[in-house]
């Protein structure tokens, strides 16, 4: 989540013009305007800050909805949500190292949580590794959760000079096996050693063991040969943050650039190649093998994505976040606008976006939808609508602990 310097030297003000006469008093209305996205805050008792990441979980039907907050500070929020507030049901601690972009990062439900009560973790445990820990969720005693950790995974680089890309999004597919994003430890070579996890997607199977650990998922591309780690799915990645698993199967990613250009990038079939640390944005030479961006956006220019939305402030920095795939139940609070697209947008500049792609991962709709500064993590409610959480700040150094900026829960509601 490295922060990158943006070369304006101007304040962008970006005006909309539907055409109409500011002398005119007719009450017509006329057609609706293109769909767009409003974001609603819940009202959070006591309030959150340094928000990183949130995921609801497993609910009887009719019950009111529950979900989970991670902040960068290593604190676990449970929260119960009805109407338009959310009431703290308990919290609970993890240890971690928080210098920069590190802390507590990423969750990731177990399939068989009703049954199991298993949750995952993934954080910094040191400037140089990050984990996935297995806990067991089991309230109201809180206290104890965090001493149930069991280790599933330890990726980490004993000479990373600086606490830059850690573990990314986590999550879990149709088969069972888990996927997990992992940077590059701000050393790019990492993102072509299929001997290492760095740089990479891994798949794997998590031990529900007392021992903890995991296994290679047993359809990945590597598994067998010399020299490779069998837990690799795709690679060529510096600093994937955040990501989502679509209906389809294709893992969404939003690589963070370094001196240049912002990436979405869609695995599509196991063994990928994504380029870094050999090419940053799309690829315009010695390009065979690799896949190139779905999307990309540079830093040292005003793009037609900033255009495209009024809110946009000059700002110091640009990431690529990826956000969710709406997937409409019983009812769709959004009436099919959302069907079969992803949210993706840039953390710093606010914008929020929709993507869809074909059969051969190529952008076919893209299109502007909103504006949420900072926007840190998203994930479907059991009502159908789309929630996300910020973090309160474009940058994760020089933060004030003591009185930082809130964070947001909020609610993503149709507008027009």
């Amino acid at each position: 989540m490295k922060r990158h310097a943006l070369a304006l030297a101007f304040v962008l003000v970006a005006c909309r013009d539907d055409g109409s006469d500011a002398a005119d008093d007719s009450t017509d209305d006329g057609p609706p305007g293109p769909f767009a996205l409003e974001f609603v805050d819940i009202e959070v008792e006591d309030g959150l800050v340094f928000a990183t990441e949130m995921k609801f979980l497993p609910t009887a039907p009719g019950a009111d909805a529950e979900l989970l907050v991670l902040d960068k500070q290593g604190d676990v929020t449970h929260l119960r949500l009805s109407g338009d507030s959310a009431e703290r049901l308990g919290t609970f601690t993890m240890p971690v190292h928080t210098t920069s972009d590190c802390g507590l990062i990423s969750l990731a439900i177990d399939p068989a949580f009703t049954d199991n009560r298993f949750i995952y973790v993934g954080l910094c445990e040191s400037q140089t590794d990050s984990t996935i820990l297995r806990l067991t969720f089991a309230p109201p005693d809180y206290a104890n959760i965090a001493a149930s950790a069991v280790e599933i995974m330890r990726v980490g680089y004993p000479l990373a000079d600086r606490p830059w890309h850690n573990v990314g999004a986590m999550g879990f597919d149709d088969t069972g096996a888990m996927w997990a994003l992992f940077g590059d430890k701000h050393h790019p070579p990492h993102g072509q050693d299929l001997a290492e996890d760095l740089g990479a997607v891994v798949r794997i199977l998590p031990s529900r063991g007392p021992e903890g650990g995991h296994e290679p998922a047993p359809d990945n591309p590597f598994i067998g040969m010399d020299g490779v780690d069998p837990d690799v799915w795709a690679y060529g990645f510096r600093s994937p943050w955040r990501g989502t698993l679509d209906t389809q199967g294709r893992l969404w990613i939003g690589d963070v650039g370094a001196n240049a250009v912002e990436e979405v990038n869609v695995v599509t079939m196991p063994g990928q190649n994504f380029g870094w640390g050999d090419h940053e944005g799309p690829c315009v030479e010695a390009c065979d093998g690799l896949r190139q961006p779905v999307v990309s956006w540079p830093h040292d220019e005003v793009t037609q994505y900033m255009l495209d939305d009024a809110d946009v402030v000059n700002t110091n920095g640009a990431v690529a976040w990826v956000g969710v795939e709406h997937r409409p139940g019983a009812s769709d609070p959004y009436d099919g606008e959302l069907a079969g697209k992803v949210l993706f947008g840039d953390f710093c500049l606010g914008y929020v976006r929709t993507l869809a792609i074909d059969d051969d991962g190529v952008a076919i709709a893209d299109t502007h939808v909103g504006h949420l500064a900072q926007a840190s993590a998203w994930d479907q409610g059991p009502d159908g609508f789309l929630y996300a959480t910020t973090f309160g700040s474009c940058v994760t150094t020089n933060v004030d602990p003591v009185d930082p900026a809130p964070s947001r829960l909020v609610r993503a509601i149709p507008s027009r």
